[in-house]
C-alpha cells in the first residue's frame, strides 16, 4: 500500500473524528480520500492485498503527513514516529507477535491490532476556573479478515473496529466557549462503540463496493488528525454539522460505491442512515427511528507534479440530507425567532460542499520521498439557515524528517477559521434592534496550532503543541484562549 500522509487526518465538533492522527482511528479496511505515503489515497491497496504477508523490514517512516483520511483505514500499523497507519505490514506494536501467533493469523488472512491515544491540555489563558489540566483518550481494537484466504472470495475484506473513549474535556470544563475543541479525541460519549463492522468487495481494479456499519469520515472528506485542535482534524463537515454527519467513532448503516482507482483518481457515492440511536447507543443495530438519509458524492485526483513527481491529492465533494431541519432565524410565519418566538421554519433538506487539497512541495533529499514538506488547504460550506457552523477554512504544512539527527520527528503548523451561522447572527441583530440592548454578534473563530512530534520508539509518539484561539465562539471581545497540549499515541 502506498501512503502519502500529509499530517493532518484520522477521524469531529467533539472530535467527531478521532484520536491521535491515524493511530486510534485506524486500520479498518476501508477506502478514503486521503493521500498515502507514496502518493495514492489513503487506502491505495486493496484490503485483501494489504493482508498478504510481506517478508521485508519494517519501514521507519511514512512519507507525506497529510495523506490519510479522518479515520485512517489501512490494516497496517504506523511506522516509527509517524502515527501513519498506512505503512506496509505486518508491523506489530509494543506487544509483538505473541510468539508468532499474530504472524500465523496474518498469513491465514486475519489481522488484529490495538492502540491507545491520549491527549492532555492546560489553559494558559482563558477559562472560567483559573488554570487547569484535563485529559481524554481512546482505546481502539481492530480486526480485518481477507475473505479470499478464509472463504475463497477474491477481493473481499471484512473489518471490525471497537472503540472506547474516556476522560474529560478542557473546553467543556473550563467554559472556553469554542466552536472547535482543544482536544479532538473527546466526544460522542464516554462509552464503548462498534465503530466499524463492514464488508468491502473489489470487482477488478476500478470498482469497489463497501457496506455495513461505517463512520462517514472514513470514506468521505477524509483528513488525518495529526493536530490536536479539532479545527484541523477529520472530515470538516462532521465538525460543522455533526447532528447528522457522524464522524468517527460513530457508525451508521451505510453503503459506498467507488469507481476508478486510488492511483490516479476516482468518483464515489455513499448513502448513510441518519438515526439518533446511533449517537446514544454505541452498539445500536436497530434501524427504526431513522430521520432520513445522508447522500454524498466525491471525486478525487492524485497527480504527480514536477520532475521529482511531488505527490498531490485534490478532492471535492457535496452532501445532501433528506430529513431537513429547523431554521435558525425564522419561524413558520417568516418572522425572526429571537423576537417573535414560535416554531422554527422547517426546511426539507440540508446540504453543503467541501474541498481538500494536499500537495508535497519540498524534499530535502530528492530521492527520499519519506522526508518532505506537505501543504494543505481545506474548505467546507454548509447551509447557513440550518447549520450552527456554516463555514470552515484551514491551511497548514507539516515537515516530516526535517532534522537529520532525528529523521522520524515532525513539525507542523496550521491556521484555520470557523464561522458561526450567519442566521444566528441575524437573529441576535434583530433582537438587539428590537429592544435596544447591545449583544455581540458571532462571526469567525480563528485558531492556530504548532506542534513538534517526538518518535520515542517505533510504537510510541509524543506530540506537544501550542494552540491559540482568537475570538472564541466567533465573538469579538472575548478573551483569547491559549492552550498547551500534549498528544500521544501507542500501538500494541
Amino acid at each position: 500500500m502506498r501512503s502519502l500522509a500529509l499530517s493532518g487526518v484520522v477521524l469531529g465538533a467533539e472530535c467527531l473524528s478521532g484520536g491521535l492522527g491515524a493511530r486510534a482511528q485506524a486500520v479498518a479496511v476501508q477506502g478514503t480520500s486521503g493521500l498515502a505515503v507514496t502518493g495514492a489515497p489513503v487506502v491505495a491497496a486493496s484490503p485483501a492485498q494489504a493482508l498478504r504477508p510481506r517478508r521485508r523490514p519494517r519501514p521507519r517512516t511514512a512519507g507525506l503527513p497529510l495523506a490519510r483520511p479522518s479515520t485512517a483505514t489501512s490494516p497496517d500499523l504506523a511506522p516509527g514516529g509517524s502515527l501513519d497507519t498506512n505503512a506496509p505490514g505486518p508491523s506489530w506494536g509494543l506487544l509483538g507477535n505473541f510468539g508468532g501467533v499474530r504472524d500465523d493469523l496474518y498469513r491465514a488472512g486475519i489481522r488484529v491490532d490495538a492502540s491507545v491515544d491520549y491527549q492532555a491540555a492546560t489553559n494558559i489563558q482563558g477559562g472560567v476556573r483559573g488554570q487547569d489540566v484535563r485529559g481524554s483518550g481512546q482505546l481502539v481494537f481492530r480486526a480485518t479478515a481477507d475473505m479470499n484466504r478464509l472463504a475463497g472470495i477474491e477481493g473481499g475484506t471484512l473489518a471490525v473496529i471497537l472503540t472506547d473513549r474516556f476522560g474529560r474535556s478542557l473546553t467543556a470544563d473550563q467554559g472556553l466557549q469554542l466552536l472547535q475543541q482543544t482536544e479532538e479525541v473527546f466526544g460522542r460519549g464516554r462509552i464503548p462503540r462498534l465503530t466499524t463492522f463492514s464488508y468491502d468487495q473489489q470487482f477488478g481494479p476500478n470498482i469497489d463496493l463497501k457496506f455495513g456499519r461505517l463512520p462517514v469520515g472514513s470514506d468521505f472528506a477524509g483528513f488525518a488528525c495529526e493536530f490536536q485542535n479539532l479545527t484541523f482534524c477529520g472530515a470538516q463537515p462532521g465538525n460543522m454539522v455533526g447532528n447528522y454527519w457522524y464522524n468517527w467513532p460513530v457508525s451508521q448503516y451505510a453503503a459506498r460505491l467507488r469507481l476508478g482507482n486510488l492511483d490516479t483518481g476516482y468518483l464515489q457515492a455513499g448513502v448513510y442512515q441518519v438515526n439518533q440511536r446511533d449517537l446514544d447507543d454505541g452498539f445500536n443495530v436497530d434501524p427504526t427511528r431513522a430521520t432520513g438519509a445522508l447522500a454524498i458524492v466525491e471525486g478525487a485526483l492524485f497527480p504527480k507534479v514536477g520532475p521529482l513527481g511531488y505527490r498531490g491529492s485534490y478532492t471535492v465533494g457535496g452532501w445532501f440530507q433528506t430529513a431537513g431541519g429547523p431554521d435558525l432565524y425564522r419561524n413558520g410565519a417568516g418572522l425572526p425567532l429571537s423576537v417573535a418566538g414560535g416554531t422554527p421554519l422547517a426546511h426539507q433538506e440540508r446540504s453543503g460542499v467541501y474541498g481538500i487539497a494536499i500537495q508535497e512541495v519540498y524534499r530535502p533529499l530528492p530521492d527520499n520521498p519519506a522526508r518532505n514538506i506537505s501543504a494543505f488547504v481545506r474548505v467546507a460550506f454548509a447551509n447557513p439557515s440550518t447549520s450552527a457552523i456554516d463555514q470552515q477554512m484551514t491551511a497548514g504544512a507539516v515537515y516530516k524528517g526535517f532534522w537529520d539527527a532525528r529523521p522520524f520527528d515532525w513539525i507542523g503548523v496550521a491556521f484555520g477559521v470557523s464561522h458561526a451561522s450567519s442566521a444566528l447572527a441575524r437573529g441576535i441583530a434583530a433582537l438587539s434592534a428590537f429592544d435596544g440592548a447591545f449583544r455581540p454578534q458571532p462571526g469567525y473563530e480563528r485558531a492556530l496550532e504548532v506542534f513538534y512530534s517526538f518518535a520515542l520508539t517505533p510504537d510510541v509518539v509524543i506530540r506537544p503543541n501550542i494552540q491559540f484561539v482568537n475570538r472564541p465562539g466567533g465573538v469579538a471581545g472575548r478573551t483569547d484562549v491559549l492552550v498547551f497540549g500534549v498528544k500521544s499515541g501507542v500501538t500494541f
